[in-house]
């Protein structure tokens, strides 16, 4: 395992990973052709996961219209996923945490 550390856990303890790792079972759960998730598999997983949200936050950051402002749009995700060749299996999932494909978020920063 990587010898990083990316926080602390509710009692003091280092840990490895920052997303609850619970709920990237039950994600990992739901498809059908899985059946078990050994403990490796799922901080590798999570590790995975956390490494390209940042990627994806910096590079949408840097070139978007949001680092005037200093801070990161709905706006900019969106458009990094319908222009960048990186992100383009991620165009057309443009919904959002209400679950619809909804506008209000192009006017609110995720910060």
């Amino acid at each position: 395992m990587a010898d990083g550390v990316a926080g602390r856990d509710k009692c003091g303890e280092q840990r490895l990973v920052s997303l609850p790792l619970s709920r990237i079972r039950v994600i990992m759960k739901s498809s059908p052709e899985v059946s078990s998730i050994n403990q490796e598999a799922l901080v590798l997983t999570a590790k995975a996961t956390e490494l390209f949200v940042q990627y994806l936050a910096t590079y949408s950051y840097r070139h978007g219209s949001g680092k005037e402002k200093k801070a990161l749009t709905y706006s900019d995700l969106s458009n990094t996923a319908e222009e960048s060749e990186t992100f383009q299996f991620l165009a057309g999932t443009k919904s959002c945490c209400c679950g619809t494909s909804c506008v209000h978020h192009s006017q609110k920063s995720l910060r």
